[in-house]
């Protein structure tokens, strides 16, 4: 079958018919040149756990199972919407996916019994999917390489801080009224976004906006296309083979996961440890996550810094290579099992319970800036597949994040705050040193990539 590359269908010239270098995006169409100004909840369901566990009657481990199959949503969304994205473009997979998205809310909220709910959650985190996956991939259309920094800073401070703050805000919800009112709230919230975006986001991605254009030139036929069977077939199949024949893709993929699983493990292992040692209520339990916010917050804040760092590498490695976005990151790894080690041995009593707490800012801290590098490491190596790289890097984080919850609460029970939070530390230790492996040895196997080497022809 022919390999068709998506992101850019070639049309053969026949008279009248334009060609490429004949048709252009105008300065106003391009969304690179696009001004400034146009440029620019889920996991409040874990606060929630132990009153759905109790109004169905199930144990928390099967309650718990609404987190796991919102993530396996969430895992298995990207491999479809974000390579459709590179086909029909981005704005057209945001009106319909988000729109279903908002309506499963009601679901969640109205939902009889656990086994709906779990379905209503499934189908929840399949179409919030491209939040995540496709707005990377609008970045990379809107932002030139060497400004990216910044805005991808901001998604990824959203990406997270959303749901390190949902547990708390889920938490003063189901005290003061009911846990169907979280979902409530996500309805609202989510509902007020998808209508903005209905009325102020334009099309992002260029390749679409030029085949648009096409359409409407004299001689166009839609005959000179590749079989949409075919395209369908080479995007759709597209993330899995980049992830498991790319090695910077699934080694950084897999260090990302390993992180983003440790992030969703604590939403579950915080309870045990503040609840259950402490004695916290649900609501002020919530406010430990406070530690992981401020070190995200932080991070966001020096992200223009970061961006000099880039600067200053781009320089020394004599042009815009993909390597120079991991410097920080060789030094910035090792915050994670730095912040693992000293929750290990000082969250319980009887050491204060802010140590804890402020354990958490390195955590929140290195997260961010990991999640900013390795994406933007990720975009620069593979340009106009971004979104398909993304979407690889998603499913599995997203398939860690579902599957950590499952076995954290036994997990500490077994092990106890200590040794259960020293294992997880020791594998970051682990693999805290991948960024220095591709800052050295990145450009040699990047010659070997033929994703990269495409893409360079296709972003020319």
């Amino acid at each position: 079958m022919a390999n068709f590359p998506a992101p850019r269908v070639d049309i053969e010239a026949k008279e009248p018919m334009p060609t490429d270098q004949s048709i252009q995006l105008e300065e106003q169409e391009n969304p690179r040149r696009w001004p400034a100004g146009k440029k620019c909840m889920d996991l409040i369901y874990t606060a929630a756990i132990p009153s759905i566990s109790h109004a169905y009657g199930c144990s928390s481990t099967v309650a718990t199972l609404g987190i796991t199959t919102f993530l396996l949503g969430f895992a298995s969304g990207p491999l479809l919407f974000a390579p459709l994205s590179e086909v029909w473009g981005r704005n057209t997979i945001f009106r319909v996916v988000l729109g279903l998205f908002v309506l499963f809310q009601i679901g969640c909220a109205l939902a009889p019994n656990v086994a709906s709910m779990i379905v209503f959650r499934f189908f929840s985190g399949f179409f919030g999917s491209p939040t995540v996956t496709n707005s990377g991939g609008s970045i990379t259309d809107i932002w030139p390489q060497d400004n990216r920094s910044v805005p991808l800073a901001l998604f990824s401070a959203a990406s997270f801080l959303g749901p390190v703050i949902a547990p708390t805000v889920g938490g003063f919800i189901c005290q003061y009224t009911s846990w169907r009112w979280n979902f409530w709230v996500v309805l609202i919230l989510s509902g007020l976004c998808y209508g903005a975006m209905m009325v102020f986001l334009p099309e992002t991605y260029s390749h679409k906006l030029l085949m648009d254009k096409k359409r409407c030139m004299p001689g166009y036929s839609p005959a000179n296309q590749p079989p949409v069977k075919e395209m369908l077939y080479t995007t759709l199949t597209r993330p899995w083979l980049m992830l498991f024949t790319e090695p910077i893709l699934f080694l950084l993929s897999l260090y990302m996961a390993l992180v983003y699983g440790i992030l969703y493990l604590d939403f579950t292992a915080y309870p045990v440890v503040y609840r259950e040692t402490r004695g916290w209520s649900a609501s002020i339990a919530g406010l430990s996550f406070l530690g992981i916010c401020v070190g995200m917050a932080i991070a966001t804040l020096i992200s223009p810094y970061v961006n000099r760092i880039h600067g200053i590498y781009v320089r020394r490695l004599g042009g815009p290579q993909p390597e120079a976005r991991l410097p920080h990151l060789i030094v910035i790894s090792w915050l994670i099992p730095v912040s693992l080690f000293w929750f290990a041995w000082t969250a319980s009593p009887p050491t204060h319970w802010i140590s804890g707490i402020v354990a958490g800012v390195p955590f929140g801290f290195g997260l961010i800036l990991l999640f900013l590098g390795i994406t933007s490491y990720l975009t620069d190596c593979y340009g106009s597949f971004g979104a398909s790289a993304l979407a690889a890097n998603a499913v599995l984080r997203s398939l860690f994040g579902a599957v950590f919850p499952l076995f954290s609460t036994s997990l500490y029970h077994s092990l106890g705050t200590s040794w259960a939070t020293s294992l997880l530390g020791f594998v970051a230790l682990a693999m805290a040193p991948l960024p220095w492996v591709f800052y050295r040895f990145g450009p040699r196997i990047r010659s070997r990539s033929k994703y990269h080497l495409r893409t360079r022809e296709y972003d020319q």
